[in-house]
């Protein structure tokens, strides 16, 4: 069985009142209480909850039937319809601002109310199902930014939003971490599928927790290499020192994980410095990646460096040899770009 329409009615002359009450019946509605007061028609509908609440202008006490009204609707969020034998400008323009469902003016009859009282619960049912598909789509960009976010830097979703594409852009100068764990054929043949997965996970979990400590950006994750770059998309000037830090601190993280793991995971480092061109590629799955010789270079850093190391090329050392005793392996011949000085990472200088 439908539940009928409850209403409150808020006027101060009774025999009105009653009279309200008896067509509202008569129409199939419920009447919940009346009162004549703007205090009292606040505090019944706080109470009550009715769907709708009939409410003359001018009301005994205080309080006027606007006033209450105000509070009503802020507060409560029930649909006032308003009663008034008064038409002047300023009564009506002050009873705008609180933005009836509907206006009756007395006398009043039996269609006129009826009509006024159901334009104003459909105009609040529209009113309230805008507003929920308006929560629902500012919930839903939330979740879509959270994920761009998890994907993409903030400053290329910003120029997203704005622009609605991303131009691909050359930097002069950032530096690139290649990492990846040595005898890493070995630990996937002695475990579990998902046991491998939730290692990883919670190592490369901590890695992202370093690299955001020091404002880098983490480009991508294959298998057991992680890579990340210092130096974009928002520039600056210390970003090979920057990027050695992260590497000494997630060399350090598996030092400390290795004394309670079953696994002894041996994290290899190779870094490099140099100029590449950052973009997004994909339509669908959004990927920021790098291309450049500083990238390979980078790359073969980390494959000629051991575990536990830390393997940069020259053009990082003349930027970080200030701030980092670093020991000289050699020369590293590169297809393209001839031989490339390799230092092993030391301590910190004092």
């Amino acid at each position: 069985m439908e539940s009928k329409t409850k209403i409150l009615i808020a006027e101060d002359e009774f025999i009105i009142a009653m009279d309200i009450k008896k067509i509202l019946e008569k129409l199939g509605y419920q009447v919940t209480s009346f009162v004549g007061k703007g205090a009292d028609a606040i505090s019944k509908a706080e109470i009550e909850k009715p769907d709708l609440v009939l409410m003359d202008i001018m009301l005994s006490g205080p309080i006027s039937g606007i006033e209450a009204a105000e509070v009503i609707k802020n507060k409560f969020h029930i649909p006032v319809v308003y009663l008034t034998a008064l038409t002047d400008d300023e009564t009506l323009q002050k009873a705008k601002i609180t933005e009836p469902g509907a206006y009756l003016l007395k006398p009043f009859d039996q269609r006129g109310l009826h009509s006024a009282i159901e334009i104003a619960l459909y105009k609040y049912k529209m009113e309230t199902q805008l507003k929920l598909k308006t929560k629902e789509l500012e919930e839903e960009k939330i979740r879509t930014d959270e994920l761009l976010h998890h994907i993409l830097p903030g400053e290329i979703i910003k120029e997203l939003n704005a622009n609605g594409v991303i131009t691909p852009r050359h930097y002069d100068s950032v530096t690139i971490l290649f990492t990846d764990f040595q005898g890493f054929s070995q630990i996937t043949n002695s475990l579990p599928p998902a046991e491998l997965v939730k290692e990883l996970n919670e190592i490369f979990s901590s890695f992202d927790v370093i690299i955001e400590k020091y404002e880098l950006e983490k480009l991508k994750s294959i298998g057991d290499t992680y890579m990340i770059c210092g130096g974009l998309p928002e520039e600056i000037n210390n970003h090979a020192v920057r990027v050695i830090s992260a590497a000494k601190e997630m060399i350090n993280y598996l030092n400390e994980r290795n004394k309670n793991s079953k696994v002894n995971w041996k994290l290899r480092a190779g870094i490099n410095t140099g100029a590449v061109v950052a973009g997004i590629v994909g339509s669908d799955k959004f990927t920021y990646d790098v291309w450049g010789d500083a990238v390979n270079i980078a790359s073969r850093m980390e494959n000629s460096s051991d575990a536990g190391k830390i393997n940069i090329s020259g053009s990082t050392y003349n930027l970080v040899k200030d701030y980092f005793n670093c020991e000289y392996r050699g020369k590293l011949s590169v297809k393209g770009k001839g031989e490339v000085d390799m230092y092993y990472v030391k301590e910190e200088k004092a």
